[in-house]
């Protein structure tokens, strides 16, 4: 009888562990695409991934000006195809002599953007910057137009 109640305590403990041991890796996420839609205040940020660990990042900034007689905007954008390394992309852009460097750092639900070098390489109207934290506001991959030849 004892050894009974042994063997059968010891096939029930085996199988609580074996379903523990699934239902942990059933827990497992895959990596999440960055694809989507983020905003910031007034700018946004649609990513769309590609091929062969490429993304492409469009970029649309503005900075209102309120003024007695008339609002104003200044804006800035870009549209560019590069390299996605992790989950990091850096976009170089080149106004003039000096390049200005938007780093993108992705992560759940959220991008940080950080814009260093030149203020003016980016060519972006004044005050427009494309630092901050951009929360994600969908997954869907962007419906963008066929970029421009430059």
């Amino acid at each position: 009888m004892d050894r009974v109640k042994t063997s059968l305590i010891s096939i029930l403990l085996l199988l609580f562990l074996c379903s523990f041991g699934f239902s942990q890796q059933a827990a497992k996420k895959p990596l999440a695409s960055v694809s989507g839609t983020y905003k910031y205040v007034l700018n946004s940020i649609e990513v769309l991934e590609l091929a062969d660990h490429k993304v492409r990042i469009r970029f649309s900034g503005a900075w209102p000006n309120d003024r007695k007689k008339a609002e104003t905007r200044n804006m800035g954008s870009f549209d560019e195809i590069v390299k996605l390394e992790g989950k990091t992309a850096s976009v170089k852009i080149q106004f003039g002599d000096d390049p200005c460097i938007v780093k993108l750092a992705f992560q759940p639900n959220k991008v940080i953007v950080e814009q260093t070098g030149s203020l003016t390489g980016c060519g972006f109207g004044f005050n427009v910057e494309a630092d901050g934290t951009y929360i994600k506001v969908s997954s869907k991959p962007p419906d963008m137009p066929p970029r421009e030849n430059n």
